[in-house]
């Protein structure tokens, strides 16, 4: 993962030579200045030798050095220009973050230095389109992120998207790690992961979400295991704004979605049947949805991640917002950062029909929250998540 300028130019010089082989009178073809490289990863820089003529010169000898010396290694440091007077090395670069520059000395010409940079993988981002399937792998050079005693390996890519309401999926996919792929605003919040679509039996990671608004995000690909590494896939693509079928489907502030309530959605023992989505919310942000039809009778309710019980505890729940009014609202105001599953259903058991939720863009400031249900929903998403739960 880098980014590679190559510049053309020409180094013109004066002649005179002496034993270290054939007069140089300059170089062109100048590759990899300003490149700039993860830390621990490598890039290939060079150029063309001429000779007095303006012919490829064979045979010049070439010496490499670096500074600060720390920065990189460098193989070979020293060549001699091939038959077609080309000359390159291979720079890997160390465990510092900075600029540093690599000089090839020529005899008889001034240094050529080649800027570069390392750059922190855990503070750059590879661009990526809506639509693109890249092929990748985690490896020991990647970001290492820890928890707790362990760390994993991530990749993270940069993806912008249209202005106004996305709904997306993101997939990643192996046949050498267990994928696991989060997803963040810009700005560092987290807004969601996922790992498989059938825990343990399906091991491909299915992120789908319905975002609020556009703009920049960046996706972490990595592994459930810790301190793994191999080759994936990343693809993410546009999907229908649905949340059918009790499948795992996040949602962020801002977003409003028309949805029907199935027999073939989430139910429980009395055939209550509600969608569901996830959402992860930050501390002191106020969580305002308000589900509405005029076909059913709609209710809300809220739940919070319980990791220690393993089990999703009721935070808030409505059914009739005001009297008179049998549409459902729910304000809450997150004392911390937390992972939320709202549950949307209808009053009735066995009633089903079409129903609107809004999911307010304004998250502050705070609001009176919303009474709980008296009862834990003992449900885990049927993607698992660190620290939740382990493979059986």
């Amino acid at each position: 993962m880098k980014a590679l300028v190559v510049c053309l130019f020409v180094f013109a010089v004066a002649c005179g030579g002496d034993s270290t082989g054939p007069k140089a009178a300059s170089v062109t073809g100048v590759f990899g200045d300003n490149d700039s490289v993860l830390t621990g990863g490598t890039l290939r820089i060079g150029f063309t030798v001429l000779s007095g003529d303006g012919f490829p010169l064979k045979g010049a000898k070439i010496t490499w050095t670096v500074a600060p010396i720390s920065a990189a290694t460098i193989s070979p440091t020293t060549q001699t220009s091939d038959s077609i007077g080309n000359v390159s090395t291979i720079v890997l670069a160390g465990s510092s973050i900075g600029a540093f520059t690599v000089t090839a000395t020529v005899g008889g010409l001034a240094p050529i230095d080649f800027h570069l940079k390392a750059l922190d993988p855990c503070h750059y981002a590879v661009p990526y389109a809506l639509g693109d399937t890249v092929s990748a792998a985690l490896s020991q050079t990647d970001c290492r992120i820890f928890a707790g005693s362990v760390f994993y390996f991530y990749d993270f890519y940069q993806l912008t998207l249209p202005a106004g309401q996305q709904s997306i999926r993101i997939n990643e996919l192996s046949t050498r790690i267990d994928p696991y792929v989060e997803v963040y605003r810009s700005t560092g919040e987290l807004l969601g992961w996922d790992d498989d679509i059938q825990p343990g039996v399906i091991q491909t990671s299915q992120f789908d979400v319905i975002l609020g608004s556009g703009g920049p995000y960046v996706i972490g690909a990595t592994s459930y295991d810790p301190d793994t590494t191999g080759a994936y896939t990343l693809i993410a693509k546009p999907r229908p704004t649905t949340v059918a079928g009790c499948q795992d489907t996040w949602m962020t502030p801002g977003a409003t979605i028309t949805d029907t309530i199935r027999a073939t959605d989430c139910a429980d023992s009395l055939k209550n049947y509600s969608d569901i989505i996830f959402m992860y919310m930050q501390a002191s942000e106020v969580i305002r949805v308000a589900e509405r039809s005029s076909v059913v009778n709609p209710l809300l309710k809220l739940y919070n991640a319980n990791f220690a019980a393993q089990r999703f505890d009721s935070v808030a729940a409505n059914d009739d917002s005001a009297s008179g009014n049998p549409n459902a609202y729910i304000a809450y105001t997150v004392p911390a950062n937390g992972w939320y599953l709202l549950q949307i259903g209808t009053a009735t058991p066995a009633d089903t029909g079409e129903y609107t939720l809004a999911f307010s863009a304004n998250t502050g400031p705070s609001a009176p929250n919303s009474r709980g249900a008296a009862r834990v929903l003992r449900v885990l998403p049927s993607g698992t998540f660190r620290g939740w739960k382990t493979h059986s």
